[in-house]
């Protein structure tokens, strides 16, 4: 497969970018941000979902007599 010689330029053009170590904090950062939207995205956002269907009512079922039990 033939690549268009202005893709190879900007490819080359981008992976020299990305080797210099000047801009290392700063794309460790946005490396951060992508990995934690993808994890919000892939498992806290479909948990709270679940979460919210099976305990929609609010009302918890406790039947302990302590006054420091948190869900009564």
């Amino acid at each position: 497969m033939a690549v268009p010689p202005q893709l190879r330029a900007l490819l080359l053009a981008v992976n020299a970018l990305l080797r210099k170590r000047r801009y290392h904090a700063a794309l460790a950062m946005l490396k951060g941000f992508r990995n934690g939207a993808v994890y919000g995205a892939k498992i806290r956002a479909p948990h709270a979902l679940v979460m919210t269907f099976l305990f929609r009512s609010g009302r918890s079922i406790c039947t302990c007599c302590h006054e420091s039990c948190l869900p009564c």
